[in-house]
């Protein structure tokens, strides 16, 4: 097998750039690690074992990919841009572990392709340095899938891990804490300077840690607590008695009761909430219009 190049060298990585005619697109966010001791952080954070599936989404040059390939699992590897795919395929020839496919991660049905590649006794893990356009609506898509991985060690830009990680009362808590905190228990690993990365971002990152909590709510339950949620916040400085009578059309009384079955105060705002609030409210809701539609 050839030598692969060591992309976490600045020099090693423009020489392959310029090999392959390539050039970081910002409109894909693209900013490439070249530090080998935060590539090693990060797998060594994964805690890989063997059997395991490694999912890996935006591997850009391949500097996470190579060290995940010497890991010993299978490795799946998710790539938009087809010049850095033509790399990749190039460098990861002779590894047949290795799998590169073309796929845009936000449009992947990530439960449906865990089944066929993974089945149901294979721990899936995935790893990112998440390009930042994504990782937002990347986020959101994945818990909407009931977070289907056995874990995630991912690389965010600072503020989204913030979000991600937020509690009750802090200034980043959202609907994206309130997610995250439902589906996953979180932990932020190291921060991450913007100094080992070509092109340099603005700001520096952050890795954390997910795993997935026990989920409490039904399908059908779920569907109404990502809509609670949603709304609450899109309306975060009007009351929860307020918002949940407009959104839902429910009576102020009976509302007022609801909330008082949850234990919320009706003048409470939603980032006074915790996630078992919102569950909680989310079943005592569901239980509401259950009992309305039974005596149509």
């Amino acid at each position: 097998m050839d030598e692969q190049p060591d992309v976490t060298s600045p020099r090693a990585l423009r020489l392959l750039f310029k090999k392959y005619d390539l050039q970081p697109r910002r409109k894909l966010g693209q900013n490439f690690l070249i530090d080998a001791n935060i590539v090693r952080k990060i797998v060594d954070a994964a805690d890989i074992r063997e059997g395991n599936l490694i999912i890996e989404i935006g591997p850009g040059a391949g500097a996470l990919t190579a060290a995940l390939a010497r890991a010993g699992s299978r490795l799946t590897v998710l790539e938009v841009d087809r010049g850095l795919i033509k790399l990749l395929k190039d460098q990861f020839k002779d590894l047949p572990q290795v799998k590169i496919i073309e796929q845009d991660a936000l449009q992947v049905a990530w439960g449906e392709m865990l089944d066929v590649m993974a089945g149901q006794d294979t721990d899936v893990i995935l790893i990112s340095n998440l390009p930042y356009n994504i990782s937002g609506p990347f986020m959101y898509n994945l818990f909407r899938e009931r977070f289907p991985f056995s874990k995630a060690v991912l690389m965010f830009q600072k503020e989204v891990a913030k979000r991600l990680l937020a509690k009750p009362g802090d200034n980043d808590y959202g609907t994206l804490s309130v997610f995250s905190s439902y589906y996953c228990a979180g932990e932020s690993l190291f921060d991450v300077s913007k100094n080992v990365f070509w092109p340099r971002p603005k700001i520096d990152s952050t890795v954390i840690r997910l795993t997935p909590r026990h989920i409490e709510l039904s399908h059908l339950e779920e569907k109404l607590f990502l809509e609670i949620v949603q709304n609450l916040f899109l309306q975060r400085r009007k009351t929860v008695l307020k918002t949940m009578s407009i959104h839902f059309g429910i009576p102020r009384f009976d509302l007022t009761e609801v909330l008082k079955k949850a234990a919320i105060n009706p003048a409470a705002r939603p980032e006074e909430l915790d996630v078992n609030q919102f569950a909680k409210l989310t079943r005592i809701t569901y239980n509401y219009f259950s009992q309305i539609r039974e005596r149509l």
